[in-house]
């Protein structure tokens, strides 16, 4: 430790003066696809490819976007000494945001746990039935952000199996744009992965900082 400076001697990792601003882009993809890497030169599970079967799914137009994690935490304790530790787990992580982009349906009913969309071309019109929740449908969920779009510096998060959970409200305000809250993403462990990986892959890419 340096008297004059307080700063530590040897090896140091000093944070960056680099700093991301705005939400992510975020798409989704039927869990039943393949990731893209799967895995990549590292052994990491991440990204997408659509198909005609599998398609990958844009959310437009997200707002108040954040990520979550559950965690079951309890504290190891001896009467003799207090607290000597805290054992945790973690549950799952969570994707959460308000959407103001409706269109098209065959987006807006996934995000409502809603049924299939019809499209009737003669008639010009689309339509989608809220009944009961198909519990079986499990996403993976792809969030990139550019915070370098001349040098294409990127991060990217991806969750490996999710569903949408929580109840939503549609928000019809005077003079103001439609929204949808309460969309909530929500990250299960895929116990297909790795131990050290089951929920999530999180990415950065940067050609002049990482050499």
């Amino acid at each position: 430790m340096s008297l004059v400076t307080g700063t530590p001697i040897g090896n140091v990792t000093t944070a960056e003066d680099l700093y991301l601003e705005g939400a992510p882009s975020i798409y989704i993809q039927s869990y039943s696809a393949t990731p893209r890497n799967n895995p990549d030169a590292e052994g990491f599970y991440w990204g997408m490819s659509g198909t005609t079967q599998y398609p990958v799914i844009e959310l437009g137009c997200p707002l108040d976007v954040s990520l979550t994690e559950n965690l079951t935490i309890n504290d190891v304790r001896c009467d003799s000494v207090g607290v000597k530790d805290t054992v945790q787990q973690r549950n799952f992580l969570e994707f959460t945001f308000t959407i103001q982009s409706f269109f098209p349906y065959s987006v807006l009913t996934e995000m409502l746990k809603g049924g299939t969309v019809t499209r009737n071309l003669s008639a010009h019109t689309e339509k989608f039935g809220l009944g009961v929740v198909n519990n079986a449908k499990y996403w993976m969920v792809y969030a990139p952000k550019v915070y370098d779009e001349t040098a294409g510096d990127y991060i990217m998060i991806h969750l490996h199996k999710a569903k949408f959970v929580e109840a939503f409200t549609i928000n019809m305000p005077f003079g103001s744009s439609w929204q949808v809250t309460g969309i909530r993403l929500r990250a299960f462990a895929d116990t297909t992965k790795p131990s050290t990986q089951q929920f999530a892959t999180i990415l950065r890419s940067d050609a002049s900082v990482i050499v």
